[in-house]
């Protein structure tokens, strides 16, 4: 997990929008789902040495550094996956991979309904309440169910 991605956790943890604790994101139906569905993913995985029993590596797999649960403004609450990168290039090729059809299936499986990548600079990284305003916009914009959207700040 990167320095961004716990970054980010520890602010989404604070304002309580994480939501790893739900029986739908338990480690043994993730990392099975991404053993199953994204097979190529996860013995490269292996192959390099990486521990497929580690709950951030199958995270990683998935491009996944947080899920969140934010409320729209018609009161519904959308499980959200979200990817930090640095670099726009990369945002690019993250959004582009996870938007192929064994990753969606995965994050339904997940019940994950939309996942943003969020291109920002770690000199620029939002505070608490920059996050608040940015997240709660990004939740109220009309998007499919299943959607993935690029974000750069």
């Amino acid at each position: 997990m990167s320095l961004l991605g716990l970054r980010f956790r520890a602010i989404a943890s604070h304002l309580q929008l994480l939501d790893y604790q739900h029986q739908d994101l338990a480690f043994e139906k993730v990392s099975n789902l991404v053993a199953t569905q994204l097979t190529n993913r996860w013995e490269r995985a292996i192959a390099h040495r990486q521990d497929p029993e580690d709950p951030y590596t199958v995270w990683e797999l998935l491009y996944l550094d947080a899920v969140i649960n934010l409320e729209d403004c018609q009161g519904k609450f959308t499980r959200v996956g979200v990817s930090l990168v640095t670099e726009e290039n990369k945002a690019y090729r993250v959004l582009k991979q996870a938007q192929k059809p064994a990753f969606n299936k995965v994050r339904k499986s997940l019940k994950i309904y939309r996942y943003w990548v969020f291109c920002v600079e770690p000199k620029y990284f939002p505070d608490c309440g920059e996050w608040v305003d940015i997240l709660y916009s990004e939740i109220d914009k009309p998007n499919r169910e299943g959607s993935s959207r690029l974000i750069i700040l």
